[in-house]
C-alpha cells in the first residue's frame, strides 16, 4: 500500500473514534461521563482485536475493550449477531471491573461477514446492588454489587428489546441517567458505524484491512524498538495496601516482577496477594492484563494511539486466584 493511502485510512479511523468520543461526551447524562470522562471509545475487529482507540480514551481503559467484545461473541454463540443488533456487556469475568463499566457495541456486516464493531465503554451511575453508585468497599461477592449483563442484545435488528430495557430501568436508582447514557452510547456507536461504512465504500474491504494490519505492524516495531533501549534483566517492586475493606488486620501485598529480554517484556504478577474477601479484586483482562498494558504503553509508545500492535511484545502472567485474576464470584466494586 502506498504511504499516502495508508495514512489517510489509519488517520480516518482514529478521527472517527475521536468523533464518537466527542459525540458521547456532549450527549451523556452522568457527570462521570460528561465531567470526569470515565469512558473509552474504539473500533474492534471481528476477532476482538483493537483496530484503534480514541486519543481521548480514559487512561485506565487504554487497552482492554477487545477482550469484552471477544467474550460476548463467544457467549452469544449459535444465536449469532445480525445487522442492527446492539449488544451490551458488563461481564465481570471478561471485563474484570466493577459492574458500572458497561460496554456497548454494534456490528458492521459486510457481504454477510462481520468486519468489526464500533465500541464504547461508559460508567453508568448506578447498577443496583447494596451501594449507591459504585466503589463498594465492604462487599464480599459480585452479586451484592449490582445487575450483571453479559452479552445482552438491547436492540435486535434495529428493534428495541423492551423487556431488557425495562429490566435495566428497574435495577438502577437513577434510571434517567442510566438510560440516557445508554442512548448516548448507542448514538455514538451508530455514528461510528456510518463513518466506518463510508470508509469501506470508498476504499474497499481489503485496502482498509491492509491499512489496519500495517498500522499494527508499525506500532509493534515502535514498541519493540523502545523495549530494546531498556537494559535486559529482571526488575522487581513491591508495596502494600493497608487492608481490603473487610478484613482490617490483613495487609494486601503488591509485588510484581518484570523481565526484559531483547525486544520482549514479561510482566509477572505470580507473587501478588491472593484474591481478597473485599472488593479490591479484578479479573485477568481488566486487572493483570490492563495494568501491565497501561505501564507498557507509557514506557514504549506513549504518543501513539492504542491498537493491537502496541502490545505484541508484551506477555502477562498472573495465576488464577490472585488479586488481579480473581475467581468468580469475587467482589470487584472497589477495583480502580
Amino acid at each position: 500500500m502506498d504511504p499516502i493511502t495508508l495514512e489517510v485510512i489509519s488517520s480516518s479511523l482514529l478521527a472517527y473514534a475521536d468523533e464518537m468520543t466527542n459525540n458521547f461526551w456532549r450527549t451523556s447524562y452522568s457527570y462521570m461521563n460528561y465531567e470526569i470522562r470515565d469512558f473509552a471509545v474504539g473500533f474492534i475487529d471481528h476477532a476482538g482485536n483493537i483496530i484503534t482507540q480514541s486519543r481521548i480514551t480514559h487512561p485506565a481503559f487504554t487497552a482492554d475493550l477487545g477482550f469484552v467484545v471477544k467474550a460476548a461473541l463467544q457467549e452469544i454463540g449459535d444465536e449469532g449477531i445480525e445487522e442492527g443488533d446492539i449488544i451490551l456487556s458488563n461481564d465481570p469475568v471478561s471485563q474484570g471491573q466493577h459492574l458500572n463499566n458497561v460496554v456497548v457495541f454494534t456490528p458492521l456486516i459486510l457481504d454477510g461477514e462481520i468486519f468489526g464493531f464500533p465500541c464504547l465503554r461508559a460508567h453508568w451511575q448506578d447498577v443496583g446492588g447494596g451501594f449507591i453508585e459504585s466503589g463498594a468497599t465492604n462487599s464480599t461477592e459480585i452479586f451484592q454489587e449490582g445487575i450483571q449483563l453479559n452479552a445482552i442484545k438491547v436492540y435486535k435488528r434495529n428493534i428495541p428489546n423492551t423487556d431488557v430495557l425495562r429490566i435495566i430501568k428497574h435495577n438502577t436508582r437513577f434510571p434517567e441517567l442510566v438510560l440516557g447514557d445508554l442512548n448516548a452510547q448507542i448514538a455514538a456507536c451508530k455514528l461510528g458505524l456510518r463513518r466506518l461504512t463510508e470508509l469501506l465504500r470508498k476504499y474497499g474491504r481489503e485496502p482498509v484491512q491492509e491499512a489496519i494490519r500495517e498500522t499494527w505492524d508499525m506500532s509493534e516495531r515502535a514498541a519493540r524498538k523502545a523495549v530494546r533501549t531498556i537494559p535486559p534483566g529482571e526488575y522487581q517492586a513491591q508495596s502494600f495496601l493497608d487492608d481490603d475493606g473487610v478484613e482490617f488486620d490483613k495487609p494486601v501485598n503488591i509485588k510484581v516482577k518484570v523481565k526484559v529480554s531483547g525486544d520482549r517484556m514479561v510482566v509477572d504478577f505470580s507473587d501478588i496477594n491472593d484474591q481478597v474477601r473485599g472488593s479490591l479484586n479484578s479479573g485477568f483482562f481488566g486487572g493483570a492484563t490492563n495494568v501491565a498494558r497501561i505501564a507498557f504503553k507509557c514506557l514504549t509508545t506513549p504518543h501513539l494511539p492504542s491498537n493491537e500492535g502496541c502490545f505484541r511484545p508484551l506477555e502477562v502472567i498472573c495465576p488464577p486466584g490472585k488479586l488481579l485474576n480473581a475467581r468468580p464470584p469475587a467482589a470487584l466494586g472497589a477495583r480502580r
